[in-house]
């Protein structure tokens, strides 16, 4: 007969935990893959039901726990009694903080949801397993504050002997054998010269294409940027004076930090919406456009200003295909005018080709019936009716089945109510007294995404 450790966890719909910081690979060899393995061995070996699990990477537990993306979605779980039961490897992967665990424990018992040290033994049922796991966590707290300051203590001694932490130096710098940042002669030349032509044209853009030409690079506009803002080319580095040589003078360096300042704060003023941000998409390369706008004297003397849009990708190396500036105007007369039928045709079709009531209720009965007989499986293989290959067997089989019918594409749940109401409603002519921001919301409340084609063809994806 197979060996079952906890016979009354078989069953249960589990999830995994699994949190590592930098800091505790180092210290305890808590690594990602060691939890995972022994996560999986104890649900194989109980013969648990995985749900899902969530990985927090390099995250300390000291960080509140609503910074920890995965446990938030975790919690998340836990209100729609998505599984009954949280394993972790230890106590300190789960918290290591007095405070939130008890607050998160509140939120567990009121959804009827337990957990699982799997490599440690507590008790919640009792005020001696309580008390247990009070002073465990107050020891993994204290434990967590001593490795904090260590590693502090071992950031200061390597700033005071200016080694360099971490992360990746700009061009024209490098580290040497003991990790100090010294000037690197086969970059320097291209560093001098970002400067050099950042503070004659005062135009990343131009600097970048600049660079581009003549170095043969490919970075990014907000690469160029950072590093013309890095202070480490002046020899500062985490607010430290003479960390390492300077590439250029302080004082030069500060200059074209004004310079930086002033350019990006230029077309300060009253700031325009633009109608369509976020929405539409290219048909080249299906990145997001973004706005722009220009102003043209017309022979009247009138000053007359334009928005269109481009594509992203027009700068990158290789460039995007699309140079089509598409006018906003052009694209909002288009949209008023196709959106009702695509929305109403949309909204009917839907409605027609969807039966998701009852393809979730024939999912539904067909997992019940996939677990009642698993249930029967099982105390059959504990009554000695069937062998272990027998039962291993069938019970591989049913879990196959299992999970084929949870990993099926579950039916899209849409609510059509606030839709229908729209196209009741003369939207159009409120349309016209709503302000660029209004109405962006009011295309975002119902639309996902516009790829705009040659001659202002529109493709419309609804929410």
């Amino acid at each position: 007969m197979s060996y079952i450790e906890n016979e009354s966890l078989c069953g249960l719909r589990v999830v995994k935990y699994i949190r590592c910081s930098h800091e505790g690979q180092v210290l305890h060899g808590d690594t990602l893959e060691a939890q995972h393995a022994i996560l999986d061995d104890y649900i194989a070996r109980n013969h648990l039901v995985l749900v899902d699990t969530f990985v927090d990477e390099a995250l300390t537990a000291r960080k509140k726990f609503t910074k920890r993306k995965e446990f938030v979605r975790l919690l998340d779980g836990v209100k729609r009694h998505d599984f009954d039961l949280i394993l972790f490897t230890k106590l300190d992967r789960w918290f290591r903080n007095i405070a939130d665990y008890h607050r998160i424990q509140e939120i567990l018992d009121a959804n009827n949801v337990q957990w699982k040290a799997v490599t440690e033994s507590y008790d919640t049922t009792t005020t001696n397993g309580r008390l247990h796991i009070n002073i465990r966590l107050s020891v993994a707290q204290d434990e967590c504050d001593r490795d904090s300051d260590r590693i502090k203590d071992v950031f200061a001694f390597k700033l005071k002997n200016k080694t360099y932490l971490s992360g990746s130096l700009p061009r024209g710098l490098k580290l040497d054998a003991e990790k100090h940042v010294i000037i690197d002669d086969d970059w320097k030349e291209y560093a001098l010269d970002m400067f050099q032509h950042y503070e004659s044209t005062c135009s990343i853009r131009a600097t970048l294409l600049y660079l581009r030409k003549k170095y043969n690079v490919t970075y990014g506009y907000c690469t160029v940027k950072n590093a013309l803002k890095n202070p480490i080319y002046k020899g500062e580095y985490r607010d430290i004076q003479d960390f390492c040589p300077a590439l250029i003078e302080p004082e030069r360096f500060d200059h074209i930090q004004q310079l930086l300042y002033h350019n990006a704060h230029l077309h300060d003023g009253p700031y325009r919406s633009y109608i369509f941000s976020g929405l539409l998409i290219c048909p080249f390369c299906h990145n997001h456009l973004y706005g722009a706008n220009t102003s043209k004297v017309l022979a009247s003397g009138v000053k007359k200003d334009y928005h269109y849009y481009k594509c992203y990708n027009t700068y990158k190396i290789p460039p995007c295909e699309c140079r089509q500036h598409f006018l906003e105007p052009r694209i909002e007369e288009q949209m008023l005018s196709q959106v009702r039928a695509a929305l109403s045709d949309y909204v009917t079709s839907y409605e027609v080709d969807s039966n998701q009531s009852s393809i979730e209720k024939s999912h539904a009965a067909e997992v019940a019936k996939i677990q009642k007989r698993l249930k029967k499986l099982y105390e059959l293989y504990i009554d000695d009716l069937i062998d272990k290959e027998a039962y291993r067997t069938e019970y591989l089989e049913l879990q196959d089945a299992l999970s084929k019918i949870e990993a099926a594409p579950k039916p899209p749940q849409k609510d059509f109510s606030k839709l229908k109401e729209l196209l009741s409603q003369d939207y159009e002519s409120v349309y016209q007294t709503f302000s660029p921001s209004e109405k962006n919301v009011f295309w975002k409340s119902f639309i996902q995404s516009v790829v705009v084609y040659d001659s202002y063809r529109l493709d419309i994806t609804f929410l």
